[in-house]
């Protein structure tokens, strides 16, 4: 208000200055003039502004005024009746705080929703439902008497509680593909899933606990059900508890399947064999007392009589510096080691018991006893085990009722772990080998026997997917018919082909090249060994015949890397055998004298007179490998 009255003043006061102004000169009062002019029009532009403020003032003071009135009046709720009647709304302070904060919460749960749906996406790209093959196994292995088991996936696999659990049984029984009940199956360990895990738990090793031939799966819970997700697995390297190693007696591959009476002369010596063979009936040795050995807790006995013959043929060929083969035979159709579907029948051999507990333990501390009686010591050295007798022969050499080559060779498998496991956690450089006969693709019967091809396809996929092992081959490389003595000709049944029906030593690169594929090799990227550890030739057609054929079958196997042995079948003959035509031993026969000298320095001269009989040379027959 003082602005304004000093505005008001000012103006008048240049009017009256005007009137009465009677002094100055004509261009002082010319340019007073203008410069009121000018001021008189700056005072009424302020003036004019000053009056809108002071109006707007005015009116905001009564808006302000009359909103608190109204507030008395009605409240806070956001509803006034206007004079008409006509209820008017608007938004208090409270309500527009709550729309502020339902919009905050609309937009936090929206946000939330989209990171659901997110992470739902990336669980979903990152698991997969359960399988039984959802899981890779990496290893099973025992370090420092403990097992680790290490298993692996892309995508981590589903779970109710995010957890992979690990259970054990014995390889009598089977895992079940789901599980409902807990009581029947033994949990040993749990981990947080993920896309590798790694277990560990205790071997047990030498208790009644011993986990050492004990099979192992994963599973997880889904939906409530417990469901496997992965092959079962069993330990792969025994030998890292081996406690009688001892250094192999590798040094040629000349051999024979000796005459025990014959043992105390010096006729193997002179004949100059590096490898002899020998069986051992393992029925018979578990059939008794006087020699007791404790497995696992537990004390067993095994026949004093048949333990003194091995000891004796073990030792007296051990100090010739022959290295030793041993070749494990179930010679019972009622023992405790028999399978059950092998007992009751007639057959030369009987398939070893993997379907009960009481059979598998009797075979795991027969298995522990022989190596750890012959590796080293007073007792000489076995270095090679082959367990059974041409397996795929089933009806005759291995006996089984006919359960289909895949159930057969699943239950084989099992026994050769058996014994692979307690040969080689006793002496880590011992071998361990399976047996087949010549029959290669096709079987001769059907109702007999299988191709030894599907046998190898099987032990080698059931091996390998459960715990790959250094498993070997023993093969019988036998001609076909057997008393053709003419090994160097081929014929329809015998040709350099994969598809071959028979293998013998005209084409036992069909074996080594088989085994040499990758699906074939072990675990270091090497081929599995071979032994020729059973062939022989009759004499019955004649000596020279019998003698060129020996000479040709040792080039053979002496020309293969991959075969570490040819084992003569057999020093002296047999009296069945030859009253059927096989008289395929050697000793005082032309043979003999071939047989001997091939490894020498005379070899030459043998040579030349085998290709003189079969009138061509002989080295140019050969199939090197």
């Amino acid at each position: 208000m003082f602005l304004l009255f000093y505005l008001i003043k000012n103006l008048f006061g240049g009017i009256h200055m005007k009137i009465h102004s009677n002094s100055g000169k004509r261009k002082v009062r010319k340019k007073k003039k203008e410069e009121i002019r000018k001021s008189r029009l700056e005072l009424q532009i302020i003036a004019s502004f000053l009056v809108i403020a002071l109006i707007i003032s005015a009116i905001y003071g009564i808006c302000i005024f009359r909103h608190e009135k109204i507030l008395e009046k009605f409240g806070t709720d956001g509803k006034i009746v206007s004079e008409s009647g006509k209820t008017i709304s608007f938004k208090s302070k409270e309500e527009k705080e709550k729309e502020l904060r339902l919009e905050k919460e609309k937009k936090a749960a929206k946000e939330a929703l989209i990171k659901v749906e997110r992470e739902k996406k990336e669980y979903e790209k990152s698991h997969i439902n359960p399988t039984k093959n959802a899981l890779i196994t990496q290893e099973c292995i025992i370090v420092n008497k403990k097992i680790e088991m290490t298993v692996s996936s892309d995508k981590i696999v589903k779970s109710d509680d995010n957890k992979y659990h690990l259970f054990s049984c014995s390889m009598s029984d089977e895992f079940p593909d789901e599980i409902n009940d807990l009581s029947t199956i033994k949990e040993i360990s749990t981990k947080e899933s993920g896309n590798k895990v790694k277990f560990d738990f205790d071997l047990n090793i030498g208790t009644d606990k011993s986990r050492l031939n004990k099979m192992f799966a994963v599973y997880v819970l889904y939906n409530g059900i417990y469901h496997k997700i992965g092959k079962e697995q069993y330990i792969t390297n025994p030998e890292v508890l081996a406690y009688r190693t001892v250094k192999r007696n590798d040094h040629g591959k000349k051999g024979i399947l000796p005459a025990v009476h014959l043992l105390n002369s010096n006729d193997l010596a002179q004949l100059g064999v590096k490898q002899c063979i020998y069986n051992v009936r393992l029925a018979e040795l578990c059939n008794g007392q006087g020699v007791n050995y404790k497995y696992n807790g537990k004390t067993y006995s095994f026949n004093s009589g048949w333990v003194g013959s091995l000891d004796t043929v073990v030792r007296r060929l051990s100090s010739q510096g022959i290295q030793m083969t041993l070749v494990i035979l179930n010679d019972s159709s009622s023992s405790v080691i028999t399978h059950p579907k092998s007992r009751g029948a007639r057959a030369n051999y009987y398939a070893f018991n993997t379907a009960e507990d009481e059979g598998i333990a009797r075979l795991s501390a027969a298995a522990s006893f022989l190596a750890d009686r012959y590796s080293g010591g007073a007792y000489g050295t076995i270095d090679n085990w082959i367990v059974g007798n041409e397996i795929n022969a089933r009806a005759e050499w291995h006996y089984m009722a006919d359960v289909g080559v895949d159930q057969f060779t699943k239950e084989y498998a099992k026994a050769f772990r058996i014994f692979y496991n307690g040969i080689k956690s006793t002496n880590a450089n011992a071998r361990v080998y399976l047996s087949l006969d010549q029959q290669w693709s096709i079987s001769q019967n059907n109702k007999k026997y299988y191709a030894g091809k599907d046998v190898l396809d099987l032990f080698n996929k059931e091996i390998s997917s459960s715990g790959n092992i250094d498993w070997n081959v023993a093969y019988h490389p036998y001609n076909y018919p057997l008393t053709n003595s003419c090994v160097w000709q081929e014929n329809s049944k015998v040709v350099h082909r994969k598809g071959t029906q028979i293998i013998t030593m005209q084409n036992i690169d069909v074996l080594t090249d088989y085994l040499s594929r990758s699906e074939f090799l072990t675990k270091n990227g090497e081929v599995r060994s071979v032994l020729c550890s059973e062939v022989g030739y009759s004499s019955s057609k004649g000596a020279p015949l019998q003698a060129s054929s020996l000479v040709f079958a040792y080039l053979q196997a002496e020309n293969n890397r991959h075969i570490d042995g040819i084992l003569i079948s057999r020093e002296l003959d047999d009296a069945g055998e030859a009253a059927i035509g096989m008289s395929v031993g050697i000793y005082r026969k032309l043979a003999w004298t071939y047989y001997q000298n091939i490894d020498t320095n005379s070899s030459q001269l043998y040579i030349d007179q085998v290709s003189a009989f079969i009138g061509k040379d002989v080295k140019k027959l050969l199939t090197p490998r």
